[in-house]
């Protein structure tokens, strides 16, 4: 290229030529408009010893219009990828997908996103991470993209033919984190932003987690890349990997192994501390997190995905502090059992919690967006305690009862009537109401109930 400036808002030839010389408008398939033309090379700004390879890739092609391809480095750790399309979104997509192989089972898979550039900037461009069932246009999918507006949106589709949907807000304020990954548990898949250190260490933040059973165990796993335009978008991808996941324990649902990390939502919430359940059904749930209270909330969720009348309960053996912070638990921090419509921060709850000094709390919020509610009669602080929280129709209530032999349920706090949709959440939700800081609940014998007419089907226990 002259003087070594590599053009990038061109595609792949960057304006150069084999002389040096600045060429312009070398159109072919790779910028449809005007028109393909024939003859047309393309040259990449490397050394001719580092080597280039054309790998495979699948044009998804659902309405309008897809393609591109795939360079891969020699050490296969660089790929140089193109795609135009409509868009992957609505009830077809459109992209250029690079999926070597169908993966089995549980897997993590990951993936840095470097320099992406198009001579027609859209805002919602697409470059990232798939995981899709099939290579129809209309498949289950679970996504996360670094788009046009440099955002970073976790998307897909829950079962095959249903109109594409976002799976929480757009991260909107991440520009530095190139680093992207997708874990698959189960039918629990879970996306992530990272961002690299001067150490090279990547501190990931969990973006968003589903229940997909409609993906099923064998399935896609690449890049993706839409343009959103007739123009290519080019993208260069690193360090892309796929780790096959296997459980510690034979049977894991039934029992999972001692300490094995547990599924969980971050509400509006920093990517601090872990959970983990032991096969005795014992929980450990640390969470930061600004309240859960006023309009919106900041929090972990360890849910669990229901429909119809539920029952909830779990004994807390333990509130603790932040043991980086001499132990210090603030007075509001909460822990507890949830039931919440949507993930959504500012969504309807019903909530009892054991707190850092108030006692018992029993709180709501009774429409989206809506001031919390809150009802807070019994000031003890017993450990252990156990904690019920009940929906029976569109009614909830609220109970509680001391760790002792005949002990009897107790009910505390407010029965509050609201709506929630066909499928909510259910699970541990835990705020240590000091941002950067973090508390953890201790308890067992989680167990969950959903009642239907002829029985009641047991969730966990």
């Amino acid at each position: 290229c002259p003087n070594n400036s590599f053009n990038y808002k061109a595609p792949f030839y960057g304006e150069c030529s084999p002389t040096g010389d600045r060429i312009r408008d070398q159109y072919s398939i790779f910028s449809w408009s005007p028109g393909p033309r024939a003859h047309v090379a393309y040259y990449i700004n490397k050394g001719e010893e580092v080597g280039m390879v054309k790998v495979d890739t699948h044009h998804v092609r659902g309405r309008d219009h897809a393609n591109g391809m795939a360079l891969e480095s020699a050490d296969g750790k660089t790929v140089y990828m193109t795609g135009h399309g409509r868009d992957i979104w609505s009830y077809d997509d459109d992209f250029n997908f690079k999926a070597d192989e169908i993966v089995e089972d549980d897997f993590t898979t990951v993936v840095k996103v470097g320099t992406r550039s198009t001579p027609s900037h859209q805002s919602w461009s697409k470059s990232g991470l798939m995981v899709r069932t099939s290579l129809d246009t209309d498949s289950a999918h679970f996504s996360i993209f670094r788009i046009g507006a440099n955002w970073i949106c976790t998307q897909g589709r829950r079962i095959k033919g249903e109109y594409s949907r976002s799976f929480g807000d757009c991260i909107q304020d991440q520009p530095d984190a190139p680093w992207l990954k997708i874990e698959k548990r189960m039918d629990t898949y879970t996306s992530f932003y990272g961002t690299e250190g001067a150490d090279g260490v990547i501190t990931w933040t969990q973006v968003r987690s589903e229940e997909l059973a409609g993906i099923g165990d064998r399935s896609y796993v690449g890049l993706a890349v839409s343009s959103a335009s007739y123009w290519q978008l080019e993208t260069i991808f690193h360090d892309f990997e796929i780790s096959q996941y296997y459980f510690p324990s034979a049977s894991p649902s039934v029992s999972l192994a001692p300490t094995m990390l547990a599924p969980f939502t971050d509400v509006n919430n920093l990517d601090l501390g872990r959970v983990a359940q032991s096969s005795a059904g014992s929980w450990d749930v640390t969470s930061s997190g600004t309240d859960i209270w006023g309009t919106s909330d900041s929090f972990r969720f360890v849910n669990f995905t229901v429909s119809g009348d539920v029952t909830i309960e779990m004994r807390v053996d333990a509130f603790e502090g932040d043991p980086d912070h001499n132990g210090d638990l603030y007075h509001w921090a909460k822990g507890g059992m949830m039931m919440r419509d949507t993930m959504d921060k500012n969504s309807r709850h019903f909530s009892l919690f054991v707190t850092g000094t108030q006692g018992l709390a029993n709180q709501w919020r009774e429409c989206t967006g809506c001031n919390s509610g809150h009802s807070k009669t019994h000031n003890d602080n017993p450990r252990p305690v156990w904690l019920q929280v009940k929906k029976v129709g569109n009614l909830f209530t609220s109970y509680f009862k001391y760790d002792e032999e005949g002990a009897e349920w107790i009910q505390f706090g407010t029965t509050k009537t609201m709506d929630f949709g066909s499928e909510f959440e259910v699970g541990i939700a835990v705020t240590s109401h000091n941002w950067g800081r973090v508390a953890t609940l201790r308890g067992s014998g989680l167990n969950i109930e959903e009642h239907v007419p002829t029985a009641a089907r047991q969730l966990r226990a």
